[in-house]
């Protein structure tokens, strides 16, 4: 299969950085405080995400309102556009500036398959630095891309003043940054699926707007896919979701060898209805898409069961569009290899790292010192939380 890689210059990824450093005020006198390369390296993998979920009391929720019905994946029996188009995102922390600052650098992936052609298109931020001086620019021009200005900071008598709790963390910080690059770039790959005639865009999390991603930027982006013959596919590692107080990574655990899906949109709404009382979320409320399905593409190990949330178009199905996933991704590990992919080549490595501390540094004259280590101290035991 020939591979072809391409960095594009993506003009929303090139004004955030832009706003950043036109606002960015350091002391080249400054110093950022770095954990050592492997811890970085590893830290990266708490933003792997399902950032759309919400955390929701279930209450007592305890039976499920009427039996679920499970079916196999059937070879894809319609005739459809090859074109597949995976997206994922990932974050790398830096390191913090004494006295107040985060600095961390983001890359995106765009797996394109046609056939067996495989196209791969790579996003990067280079190194941000978020500091107290440039936050409310970056973020206010955010929530303006997204088509909500005071979706993260609000204008009050001509000054910007950041919503309770939206950007205080450097978690939130560096996670808002990284939903907001991962959404351009699904941006541009639907505009290349619809220059391709249709196609399938695959995201990795669930079609659920949050704290990051505003209702009516989901609603458009789902429609303009509609409108162009482009199904959506969204799969959750983890979901919180319940169904008669049963996970859905766990529907399907009395059946080991089941690879199938179960709709559950009818059994949610219906399950939630009688306890209305309680203020739980209904199925619309859970997804913007069509459906939402327990998905096991292969049996274990792993053999674990997704959260797969559908948007489908014109002319298909939602069970067309999840045989589709089954019938023209390449399943590994019980998980689609487009998805795999993605999160491969947005991915930082050791090297890269290092790089782009240099870089950091080369551009706002910053001192890095390695935050020091007690697990001298507490040997043969370690040093967690020390």
């Amino acid at each position: 299969m020939p591979i072809t890689f391409a960095e594009p210059v993506n003009n929303s990824i090139k004004s955030l950085v832009d706003i950043c450093y036109a606002h960015l005020q350091v002391s080249p006198k400054g110093t950022l405080i770095s954990k050592p390369v492997n811890e970085i390296y590893q830290a990266q993998y708490e933003f792997d995400n399902d950032q759309n979920e919400y955390p929701e009391d279930e209450g007592d929720v305890s039976s499920v309102s009427e039996p679920i019905q499970a079916y196999p994946f059937t070879p894809s029996n319609r005739i459809i556009n090859n074109f597949i188009i995976a997206v994922d995102s990932g974050v790398v922390p830096l390191g913090q500036i004494i006295g107040g600052g985060v600095a961390f650098a983001i890359r995106g992936a765009a797996i394109c398959y046609a056939n067996e052609n495989l196209l791969v298109l790579t996003y990067n931020s280079g190194p941000l630095l978020i500091t107290p001086q440039n936050k409310p620019f970056v973020f206010r021009y955010i929530g303006q891309r997204l088509g909500e200005p005071s979706l993260y900071i609000d204008l009050k008598d001509g000054k910007l003043i950041p919503q309770p709790s939206a950007v205080d963390t450097p978690n939130q910080i560096e996670d808002r940054c990284r939903s907001f690059i991962e959404r351009i770039i699904q941006e541009e790959a639907i505009a290349v699926l619809k220059a391709n005639g249709g196609g399938i865009l695959l995201l990795d999390g669930a079609l659920t707007h949050g704290f990051d991603t505003p209702k009516t930027y989901l609603k458009t982006m789902l429609k303009t896919a509609e409108t162009n013959k482009i199904d959506v596919c969204a799969i959750s590692k983890k979901s919180r979701i319940m169904i008669g107080g049963i996970s859905i990574d766990s529907l399907f655990d009395q059946h080991p060898y089941f690879v199938g899906f179960a709709p559950l949109m009818k059994t949610i709404n219906k399950e939630r209805e009688a306890y209305i009382k309680l203020k739980i979320r209904s199925a619309k409320d859970i997804t913007a898409g069509t459906e939402v399905f327990a998905a096991r593409f292969g049996f274990g190990p792993p053999g674990l069961t997704f959260r797969v949330d559908v948007y489908n178009t014109f002319g298909s199905t939602n069970e067309d569009v999840i045989n589709d996933i089954y019938s023209k991704c390449r399943i590994t590990g019980g998980y689609p290899k487009p998805l795999i992919d993605a999160h491969h080549y947005s991915t930082f490595l050791g090297g890269d790292i290092l790089s782009l501390q240099a870089d950091l540094v080369a551009r706002t004259g910053l001192k890095i010192k390695e935050e020091p280590s007690l697990g001298i101290l507490f040997q043969p035991f370690g040093a967690f939380g020390k």
